[in-house]
């Protein structure tokens, strides 16, 4: 594109717009309730012991997103904890309906978080699943 400013062409490059994509996400009793403002990372399914117990399934299915994509909307009735000794990532279990919320690892900028796809309101927009995660403790 050009422009003219005080009788001199000048050249800018066109900016590039930057649609994110917004997920809306909520625990099973709507309790807590936040949206992801970005893509996700990559989607799997989980098959470690700790998700087996909270979701009360052989599997989850969930989708990794940067954390600080991440805006809480409603609710404080998460409690974060930890089910590992190392390497464990704070999980966030709803304290009114006691059923996962999300999870996250790190901070800030480099901090990831874990959601669920059953607590995605417009899983529509996700990314098919490529890959599996501690398969070797699979009981399906």
């Amino acid at each position: 594109m050009h422009f003219l400013s005080k009788n001199r062409l000048t050249c800018r490059k066109p900016r590039k717009i930057e649609i994110k994509m917004t997920y809306s996400c909520q625990c099973p009793c709507g309790s807590n309730q936040f949206e992801i403002h970005g893509e996700p990372i990559t989607r799997f399914y989980c098959h470690c012991t700790i998700c087996q117990d909270k979701y009360q399934a052989p599997f989850v299915n969930a989708a990794l997103f940067k954390l600080e994509d991440v805006d809480v909307l409603k609710g404080d009735a998460i409690t974060f904890g930890k089910y590992k000794r190392f390497g464990a990532i704070d999980r966030g279990i709803c304290d009114n309906c006691h059923k996962p919320v999300m999870a996250k690892v790190g901070e800030g900028e480099k901090g990831l978080a874990f959601v669920a796809t059953q607590n995605v309101k417009n899983p529509e927009g996700l990314p098919p699943v490529n890959m599996h995660v501690f398969y070797g403790k699979r009981i399906e």
